[in-house]
């Protein structure tokens, strides 16, 4: 396990200033200080004729993540009439969902930097994703839920040795993970500002694989619906296709669309601010809470992609029916299928469209 030698710099995504290779769990220093929290990207030297996909560490901590299925579902094309549709089902990682992509490379990070032990906040699968990680790599994984957090999630937590605090809902939770990152040593494993700036860009880049993966089985779609709250895998996977794009193995970019239970990334594009407060109700846990992100905004915009408002209900009939093909997921998962109906209803989707569907956790501990 070591730092990928290639990684030369760290890129704002807003003001484009670059940064040397470290932890920034709080992005731009410079827009930071401005009052505009801006995630970094990672910016590697190239190498002739490699084409893969670059990551922060190499060799990372690994509990087999990665890889996941991507299955064809024409019976579901047919039904949103669209041309073709997959299901990318993140399900299949280790712990159950997409977060573990994440976790192999944000513990690493944490174990090679000399922390002891990684401080989160989390809705469920993060929380249990980093706590099995900690566990790996022999860290103290400390994790701040809400009170509402589903039991088999704070269960799971548990088990892998987690030290949980319980706080009355999600943005009480920061100030408390803040504390450990700035005064106790903690590594970040997750934002913890408020306005947010998403998650350490070394864990980000753990979901670029994903591109390369979808590209492999069904060639290069034209959607990719995401259910989206920070927008870490939204912007990860952005990367994943950018990169793609510029060593010349597509010739055009994917759009991608991020799934929200209720407007926040339409409003924030119409205000022209990341930095707003859009509260909302919704069952919907893991891409619940009032915030977004400007990575949210940017992949949408760099893409050429639309967000998605699903209700609860519109995504508990999309469970039912991934649910009578075998495939079980959490609802916040069950809504990028949703997604579909509504993108079609309003054109963005036609006849034509090729569309993949992030399946982001299953439903087991939901």
């Amino acid at each position: 396990m070591l730092m990928n030698p290639r990684l030369s710099t760290l890129r704002c995504i807003r003001c484009a200033s670059l940064w040397s290779p470290d932890d920034y769990p709080e992005g731009c220093p410079s827009c930071l200080a401005t009052g505009h929290p801006a995630t970094l990207e990672c910016c590697y030297d190239p190498v002739d004729e490699d084409r893969a996909i670059p990551l922060p560490v190499l060799a990372p901590i690994t509990l087999g993540e990665g890889g996941t299925p991507t299955l064809e579902a024409m019976d579901l094309a047919r039904a949103e009439g669209v041309g073709q549709l997959w299901l990318k089902c993140e399900s299949a990682n280790p712990t159950g969902s997409h977060k573990d992509r994440m976790a192999a490379q944000l513990v690493s990070r944490a174990r090679l930097a000399g922390a002891t032990r990684v401080a989160a906040a989390s809705s469920g699968n993060a929380g249990v994703s980093l706590a099995a990680y900690c566990a790996a790599a022999g860290l103290q994984a400390d994790i701040a839920i809400t009170r509402n957090c589903p039991p088999l999630q704070r269960e799971a937590m548990q088990r892998f040795g987690a030290k949980l605090s319980a706080f009355e809902d999600s943005l009480a939770r920061w100030p408390y993970v803040s504390d450990l990152c700035r005064n106790h040593g903690a590594f970040a494993g997750t934002n913890y500002l408020n306005p947010p700036v998403g998650t350490h860009p070394y864990g980000v880049e753990g979901y670029k694989p994903i591109a390369q993966e979808i590209l492999d089985a069904c060639g290069a779609p034209t959607d990719i619906i995401v259910p989206t709250a920070r927008g870490d895998l939204l912007w990860g996977i952005f990367l994943g296709w950018q990169h793609l794009l510029n060593s010349g193995r597509i010739s055009r970019l994917p759009r991608l669309h991020a799934v929200e239970p209720y407007a926040r990334l339409s409003r924030a594009r119409a205000e022209g601010d990341a930095r707003g407060q859009w509260e909302g109700i919704t069952d919907q846990y893991s891409i619940a809470g009032g915030t977004c992100t400007l990575q949210s905004l940017e992949a949408l915009s760099r893409s050429g992609g639309t967000p998605a408002e699903v209700s609860d209900a519109a995504a508990a009939q999309a469970q039912q029916r991934l649910e009578r093909r075998g495939i079980s997921t959490e609802l916040s998962s069950a809504a990028a299928l949703a997604a579909v109906s509504r993108l079609r209803r309003s054109g963005v989707l036609d006849a034509e469209s090729s569309v993949v569907l992030m399946v982001t956790s299953d439903g087991r501990r939901g």
